[in-house]
């Protein structure tokens, strides 16, 4: 199979809000997520990539097999709201990536 591109099992992109504080809140337990903060510091240590500015999107993109005209408005959006992008890997069936990052904090993006 020609052209097809290699997919990456287990890795998605997430969105978390003020990137550093809230990394330093999660180490220290001071903020309250819905689930137990390893499962959040696991997948925050597995991250193979990071942006958190716009002049990084179209490699970002790239890097991770997708097309800029598909993310550009969305991802751009996110990282003005003040959010870092990252590629991590969540291996975990239960609970699944999309209930773990479905907050105001941190935000399930896709599946590379």
């Amino acid at each position: 199979m020609f052209g097809k591109k290699k997919e990456f099992k287990d890795r998605y992109i997430i969105a978390i809000k003020d990137y550093e504080a809230t990394v330093e809140k999660l180490r220290n337990g001071e903020i309250s997520l819905p689930y137990p903060r390893e499962i959040y510091l696991k997948m925050i240590d597995s991250q193979s990539s990071r942006i958190n500015n716009l002049k990084q999107v179209r490699k970002f993109a790239r890097e991770n097999g997708k097309r800029m005209n598909e993310v550009s408005h969305y991802w751009e959006g996110l990282i003005v709201d003040g959010y870092t992008l990252l590629n991590v890997e969540y291996t975990d069936l239960v609970p699944s990536i999309d209930h773990v990052c479905n907050n105001n904090t941190i935000k399930f993006i896709c599946a590379v």
